[in-house]
C-alpha cells in the first residue's frame, strides 16, 4: 500500500542581532531553511487595500494563508503587483525570480521575500510587510532631512544590503528613500530587491515603461533607454545610492517637479547631476561626487561607498566622545 508523502512547511525565519565591529552599529541577521519552491498559489492570498504606487505596479496590503497538518497561520504581507507584461512574458519574469528569491535568502539588510504569485494576470511579488520606509520617516520630519549621523548609519545598512546583493550577481536599479524600509531596531533594509532587472527586456503594455529602468529621478543615464545606452552595471546602483543619500540629507527629491522628458534632457543630454549639500565631510562629499560620474567606469564601487561611510560615522561618533567627556570635565 503506497503512502502518501506530504512536504513540511520550512520553519518561520528567525532574527538576530550581531554587533558590527567595523561600524559599531547593530545588524540585524535572518536565519531561514531554505524553501524549495517560491510559488505562492494565488489562493493563498487575499489583497485587502493598496498601500502605494510605484513605476512598476501598486504595493498591497495582503494575508497570506499557510498551513499544512500541523498548523494554520495568516500572515499580513506587502504585495508588489506589476504592471502587465505580455502573457508570453510572464514566465521568463517567474523564472528570474526563481533565481533571485534563492539569492536573498538569508541576506542580511533586504526585507524577507515570502515569494510570487500571479492574481488577475500580474506578477505579484510577496515581501514582509514593515510599518514604514525612510521616505515616510521624512515625510514626517518638519524640513524633510534627516541628521548626518543617522544619514550614514542607514547608508551603512543599504550599502550592506546592496553589496550583498552584489556579489551574488544581482542588481538593485531602483533605489529610493520609499524603497528603502526601516525594520523594528531602526536599521535600513532594501524593499526592492531588483524589480527593475527582472522586467529587463519584457514588453510592458505602457510602450513608455519600455524605455527606461527605473523611476526616473534616481536613474542614472545609462538607465535611459538601456538597449542603447547601457550596459547595466553594479557603478549603476551607486548613482541610485547617492541620489537616496542626497535627498536624506537636503529632504528634496533629485529633479522634484520635473517632467519625465526634461529630467532625461537633464540626466542623458546635458550631463547634470544632483545638487550635493555644503558642510559634509570631504570624504562623504567625494564619495557622493563620484557617484555621479557620468562614465560609469568611473563611479566608487558599493564596497568603496560602504567604507568611506563608516569611516564618516567612526569619526562623528569620536567626536561626539570627546564632547562627553568635555562637559563631564567642566560640570
Amino acid at each position: 500500500m503506497s503512502k502518501e508523502v506530504i512536504a513540511t512547511q520550512s520553519p518561520t525565519p528567525f532574527e538576530y542581532e550581531i554587533l558590527d565591529s567595523d561600524a559599531e552599529v547593530l545588524r540585524t541577521v535572518r536565519a531561514s531553511s531554505n524553501c524549495a519552491n517560491p510559488w505562492i498559489e494565488p489562493e493563498r492570498l487575499k489583497l485587502r487595500h493598496r498601500i502605494g504606487r510605484g513605476p512598476f505596479g501598486d504595493v498591497w496590503l495582503a494575508t497570506h494563508h499557510q498551513s499544512t497538518e500541523d498548523f494554520d497561520e495568516y500572515h499580513e504581507v506587502a504585495a508588489k503587483m506589476l504592471h502587465p507584461i505580455r502573457e508570453d512574458h510572464v514566465k521568463i519574469v517567474l523564472e528570474k525570480f526563481n533565481e533571485l528569491y534563492f539569492k536573498c535568502q538569508g541576506v542580511a539588510s533586504v526585507s524577507w521575500l515570502h515569494g510570487i504569485s500571479v492574481l488577475n494576470g500580474r506578477i505579484c511579488i510577496i515581501m514582509n510587510l514593515c510599518e514604514g520606509s525612510i521616505g515616510d520617516k521624512m515625510a514626517g520630519l518638519k524640513e524633510g532631512r534627516i541628521s548626518l549621523n543617522d544619514v550614514l548609519r542607514y547608508g551603512i545598512n543599504l550599502a550592506q544590503g546592496v553589496q550583498e546583493l552584489h556579489s551574488k550577481g544581482s542588481f538593485i536599479l531602483n533605489l529610493k528613500p520609499f524603497n528603502v524600509l526601516l525594520n523594528d531596531n531602526d536599521q535600513a533594509i532594501l524593499g526592492d530587491v531588483g524589480i527593475p532587472s527582472l522586467l529587463l527586456g519584457s514588453s510592458f503594455l505602457s510602450s513608455d515603461m519600455a524605455k527606461r529602468l527605473g523611476t526616473p529621478n534616481y536613474m542614472a543615464p545609462e538607465q535611459w533607454e538601456p538597449e542603447v545606452r547601457g550596459p547595466i552595471s553594479f557603478e549603476t546602483d551607486s548613482w541610485g545610492f547617492g541620489c537616496t543619500i542626497v535627498e536624506m540629507l537636503t529632504g528634496n527629491q533629485p529633479w522634484y517637479g520635473c517632467p519625465v522628458r526634461r529630467i532625461y534632457q537633464s540626466v542623458v543630454e546635458k550631463h547634470e547631476k544632483p545638487n550635493i549639500p555644503s558642510g559634509l565631510p570631504s570624504s562623504v562629499e567625494n564619495i557622493l561626487s563620484g557617484c555621479f560620474e557620468y562614465d560609469l567606469r568611473n563611479r566608487p564601487l558599493m564596497v568603496d561607498i560602504l567604507s568611506v561611510f563608516q569611516r564618516g560615522r567612526g569619526r562623528i561618533k569620536m567626536e561626539e566622545e570627546k564632547v562627553g567627556e568635555f562637559s563631564w570635565l567642566v560640570s
